[in-house]
């Protein structure tokens, strides 16, 4: 059949389609007509195949999945089909990448700059969050120093341990300004170029950090927490964006769980470096806050040797940057062998572009789906932290301290933890990809309320009963609730918003849940002190019993989003079934 032929024949189908489902007036402009009726139909035939698919009982195995990438990849072809009856040319449609390629997995292009996001971002993360536990007597000890030179009077040891923790919360200050700054600065000048700048903050949070002690300063050190916090809070939030723009599908949910792996080195890495026999000295302590600078000097050479990310090149109309930026990720010879990844960006951008809808923060909340989604989110990120994860990294000694442990071991004994979370974090490198998100979340929750119940009635008993008896459980207690708190609690909130939300609901849903996770960190800090001074022990056994809460809201409400595309997910969420097992295949 010809050309004219086969176009005459489509548009007697539309147009009978047209009084079938609409039974419109005539129109004087019936070329428009039969478009606008085309595009609705096949809008409404995608819609029926994708409520079909979604509010199916019976199946949502394999053959579900099946179904979803026909729809994709019928909508892709219809959307070509549009774009060549509107423009009178032919577009060419394109085919699904072949992720057989030998260059759509790991290559030494990729692995280079994943090194350079992540030592920036992860490991700086990792390491504030770790090192003010080694030397935590050596800064108290400072702090009194400086109270002596100052007012001629010493500081008591329960004021010592409250200025001790503001040092730390401060992070989680520091952090928010980081997040809330970071998409905007982030869009506007780049993935690569936000990373960059993120160095500033960073190095002068550290020199103000190591120069506090020879000024007599805990203010300049208080300032220099904050700094290093507004980068965490930063690089949290570009670092993980970064390396998803540039990973190729197959290998994204591994490259995702890598931001983790850094994390947990970098905690190790100052849990070992604070120990009394490198670092951890009265004259060499304020050094370890150096250690930030060399992350920011290594990321910063590096990135010179990579290339900003193909899709805010392709955001900003550069597509020849793009695609050379692509061949250098990919380690292709020439620029055609990216062509297909390219085309297949481009139309991502085009169909969000053509089918999203604009959503702002109060559409969030006064819309009852999204509202409900954005609460599950915020939920998980306020357990992160109200079920004590990271406590344990923050006060160990002190914890260690209840069970009559000597302080000049407690940094010593600290190192099991780390190692625990290095062992899983690279456990979850492998695994993330292959068990469900909700499974992992809730065996989390409740592997880290039996954890913290242990951990309450060793420090009780810790009296009456031999000594290092005591110490070894507490310490395979403490081990116990990392390893559970690293499994599922601290990971999988990060994912949510990717997972739950779509792209033009998913920017101020991750503002949102970075605000509720660095102000729930900082609530956690502050107020471990002085609970654990008034209630000891028990304050574990709290930590138990919202352990429990949370896992039975989780269980009720937070969805499995593995392999689930945020149509799905939404659609679960929706029905309030989350908890079927025919759900969490």
């Amino acid at each position: 059949m010809s050309k004219d032929e086969i176009r005459k024949d489509k548009e007697k189908d539309a147009s009978n389609d047209r009084e079938r489902l609409f039974d419109s007036s005539k129109n004087t402009d019936k070329e428009n007509v039969n478009k606008n009726d085309e595009k609705k139909n096949i809008n409404e035939i995608d819609e029926e195949k994708i409520n079909d698919e979604e509010l199916s009982e019976n199946d949502e195995s394999d053959s579900s999945e099946k179904v979803e990438e026909e729809i994709k990849e019928e909508k892709l072809e219809n959307q070509n089909k549009q774009n060549d009856d509107l423009n009178g040319s032919t577009i060419e449609i394109v085919q699904p990448i072949n992720l057989k390629s030998k260059n759509l997995g790991f290559t030494r292009t990729l692995l280079l700059a994943m090194f350079a996001a992540m030592i920036g971002t992860g490991a700086q993360f990792g390491y504030a969050l770790g090192v003010m536990n080694a030397p935590s007597e050596l800064i108290k000890n400072y702090i009194n120093e400086v109270s002596v030179k100052r007012y001629n009077s010493t500081i008591s040891a329960y004021n010592q341990d409250i200025l001790y923790a503001t040092a730390i919360s401060v992070v989680a200050l520091g952090g928010v300004l980081g997040g809330l700054v970071a998409l905007p600065l982030s869009d506007r000048f780049g993935r690569k170029t936000g990373l960059l700048l993120n160095n500033i903050p960073a190095i002068i949070g550290s020199v103000l950090m190591v120069i506090s002690k020879y000024i007599a300063s805990f203010e300049a050190f208080i300032v220099g927490r904050i700094l290093i916090g507004f980068s965490a809070g930063f690089g949290t939030t570009v670092g993980p964006i970064y390396i998803n723009e540039i990973a190729p599908l197959r290998v994204r949910g591994s490259f995702g769980a890598c931001f983790q792996l850094f994390v947990a080195f970098a905690v190790l890495l100052a849990q070992v470096l604070g120990l009394d026999i490198i670092l951890g000295r009265p004259h060499l302590w304020n050094y370890l806050f150096a250690v930030p600078i060399i992350f920011s000097i290594l990321q910063c050479t590096l990135l010179i040797f990579t290339h900003e990310t193909p899709k805010f090149l392709l955001k900003k109309k550069r597509r020849g940057a793009a695609a050379r930026a692509l061949k250098w990720f990919r380690r292709e010879k020439n620029l055609d062998d990216v062509q297909a990844e390219i085309h297949e960006m481009e139309a991502d951008f085009h169909n969000i572009e053509t089918n999203s809808i604009k959503i702002s923060i109060r559409d969030l909340w006064s819309k009852p789906l999204l509202r409900k989604c954005l609460l599950i989110l915020a939920m998980t990120h306020v357990a992160q932290h109200f079920t004590g994860s990271f406590v344990i990294f923050f006060f160990g000694d002190i914890i260690l301290s209840r069970a009559q442990l000597k302080m000049e071991y407690a940094s010593y004994a600290m190192l099991s933890c780390g190692i625990t979370y290095v062992a899983v974090a690279i456990s979850l490198v492998f695994i993330l990809d292959k068990v469900g998100r909700r499974s992992l979340y809730l065996y989390g929750l409740i592997g880290m309320a039996g954890a913290s119940c242990v951990i309450g009635i060793t420090i009780l008993k810790s009296r009456d009963i031999p000594l290092y008896h005591m110490i070894f459980l507490e310490i395979f207690a403490m081990m116990t609730h990392v390893s559970f708190c690293a499994m599922g609690p601290v990971a999988i909130p990060w994912m949510l918003s990717a997972e739950m939300f779509f792209q033009s609901e998913r920017a101020y849903a991750s503002a949102i849940a970075i605000i509720v996770n660095w102000l729930s960190m900082f609530c956690i800090i502050m107020t471990f002190v002085p609970l654990f001074h008034a209630v000891g022990a028990f304050l574990f056994l709290v930590y138990g019993i919202m352990s429990c809460a949370f896992w039975l809201l989780a269980f009720i409400s937070v969805p499995e989003t593995r392999r689930k595309t945020p149509e799905r997910v939404q659609l679960l969420v929706a029905k309030g079934t989350v908890y079927k097992a025919k759900h969490q295949k």
